[in-house]
């Protein structure tokens, strides 16, 4: 059974992992294999760091796991922002990335927002453009070789909270 559930403390390792795993495998064609580029793209994705963005109030960290692992990470700011939004290698194409993501809505919805925006790779533009994101502006260079895409959706009034 999978299943999305508030990231815990206990999942720190655990989804470092799953993000070092995700951009290290899914994105290759994002880093190019460039040393530089994973290095800093890869330099604050520490146990630590997660610990970190978990206790920050202004964050909301949801997992998704099956069988006690897990496929998948996403962190939201209260400013509208996707910060994180990884799944392990061989979880895609499963709704993993949805089952995400309508949680980081929901939890926008329980904060007020009207909008979210976040920084697509190329790799991860056709799923964002699927979940009803618009492109918000040019590609920026990020980490080297890395082009970041920003995409803004709104989000419908959620009139019954």
């Amino acid at each position: 059974m999978i299943s999305v559930r508030p990231a815990e403390q206990r999942d720190a390792g655990a989804a470092i992992d799953v993000v070092r795993r995700s951009i290290t495998h899914l994105c290759v064609a994002d880093h190019q294999n460039d040393d530089e580029t994973l290095a800093a793209w890869l330099a604050n994705k520490t146990p630590q760091n997660f610990l970190k963005w978990l206790s920050n109030t202004e964050n909301f960290c949801v997992v998704v796991e099956s069988n006690s692992r897990l496929l998948g990470v996403g962190v939201l700011h209260r400013r509208g922002e996707i910060l994180m939004f990884y799944l392990a290698p061989g979880a895609q194409r499963q709704g993993i990335g949805k089952m995400i993501h309508t949680a980081l809505e929901e939890k926008a919805a329980q904060w007020g927002m009207t909008s979210l925006h976040l920084d697509s790779t190329a790799l991860a533009c056709p799923f964002y453009e699927a979940l009803g994101y618009q492109p918000s502006g040019p590609a920026v260079a990020r980490f080297g070789v890395l082009q970041c895409f920003p995409y803004a959706k709104q989000l419908q009034p959620n009139y019954s909270l």
